[in-house]
Order: structure tokens, then C-alpha cells, then sequence
């Protein structure tokens, strides 16, 4: 099997192989879905959310709509998939909570939780909070598919991290899975070498 494929929407998505097909990582804006599902033919095995955030999770419920298809996510995401717990507002005036909401509720039906340790077609389940606390992503032979874990080459704006200072912990996290190319949600996949830069200059 290669490697994933790049999907460039308003986050990155990818599209990972399997013996039998294809599963998605992330499903990016409700907006953005009807070029998601052109591109999407046959339709995968499953979704996998890295975390809750609209440009990663809002195309979801069309997703399940379409394909009924099992979305996997950490259980601390799902009451904001659910819209059981509003999403923490954008950092925009008067329209932050608006915006961070607009995506559609996921049914509990749709979703599957995933825990650290576990294998999603042969791709190891890792924890990498900070971002938002239940942010995962998934790591195979030195390839780690990180979410917004990181961001170009440092870390997502802190004032859209749930938790800054885990954050920071994650990237060490990183490097100690043995990582080698970081695919993240926003810029170009990450070697190494860049990674352990990023933790210098964090001290971690």
C-alpha cells in the first residue's frame, strides 16, 4: 500500500489505501462537500475525524448521508459533532460562535470511538491533544497523519488551542513515535529533521 493521498480543500484531507479501497481522513467545510463527494467514487471504507473543527469535520454529515459510512472520532469530539456542546467560538467579532457552528449535527448512530493503541486498516491510533483535547491521528511505518497537531512548521495559532501547553508536549510525542513525514491539515507534509527543530525552539 502507498502512502496517503492529498485532497487540498480548506484543511487538507486524505485519502488513504487499504487491499480493498480507500478511507478518508477528515472531511473538510459542509460547503466544500459536493466537490468532496465528485472526488469520492467508490466511496471509502469509513471517515476518520482527526478532530471537531468545521474545516475538518463540517463535510461529515453529508458524508454519512451519502454513503452511510461508520465515522470514527475520539469521544471527547463527539459533543460537538453532535452539537450537544457548542464549538469555542471563532476568534472573529459578534460572528466567532456563528461561524465555529455552522456545520450540521452528526447523529450518534454515525460515529464509532477510537482510542489510543487501537488499528484502523493496519494504521495505529495515537492521541495528540492540545489542539482540541481529543485530537488523534493516525501513524504507520513512520508516517504520521497529525491533524492540526502542527501547523506549516510550528504549531497552530495559540489562541485556537484548547490546551497551548499540551500542545507544545505533543510535539514531543511526536518525534518519540519515531516519526519520519508528518502529514498535518494546513501546508506541505513535514520531514523529520523539521519536526526536531520545531522542538528546540519550543524547549520540548
Amino acid at each position: 500500500m502507498s502512502g496517503p493521498e492529498l485532497l487540498r480543500f480548506a484543511a487538507n484531507l486524505y485519502r488513504v489505501p487499504t487491499e480493498e479501497g480507500y478511507f478518508l481522513v477528515d472531511a473538510g467545510l459542509s460547503w466544500e462537500a459536493n466537490r468532496l463527494l465528485s472526488l469520492l467514487e467508490p466511496p471509502p471504507k469509513l471517515l476518520f475525524l482527526t478532530h471537531h473543527h468545521l474545516d475538518h469535520a463540517g463535510g461529515a454529515r453529508v458524508l454519512w448521508e451519502r454513503f452511510r459510512l461508520p465515522v470514527l472520532a475520539h469521544r471527547q469530539e463527539w459533543p460537538y459533532l453532535t452539537k450537544e456542546k457548542p464549538r469555542p467560538p471563532l476568534p472573529i467579532p459578534l460572528l466567532g460562535p456563528w461561524l465555529a457552528n455552522l456545520a450540521p449535527p452528526l447523529p450518534r448512530e454515525a460515529l464509532r470511538p477510537v482510542e489510543e493503541g487501537e488499528e484502523v486498516f493496519g494504521w495505529r491510533v495515537v492521541a495528540l491533544p492540545g489542539h482540541t483535547l481529543g485530537q488523534v491521528g493516525l501513524f504507520r511505518k513512520g508516517i504520521l497523519i497529525a491533524g492540526d497537531a502542527l501547523r506549516g512548521r510550528g504549531l497552530p495559532p495559540r489562541f485556537i488551542n484548547e490546551d497551548p501547553e499540551l500542545t507544545k508536549k505533543t510535539v514531543r510525542k511526536i518525534l518519540d513515535l519515531g516519526v519520519e513525514r508528518v502529514y498535518v491539515g494546513h501546508g506541505g507534509p513535514l520531514s523529520r529533521a523539521e519536526v526536531e527543530a520545531l522542538a528546540r525552539r519550543l524547549g520540548v
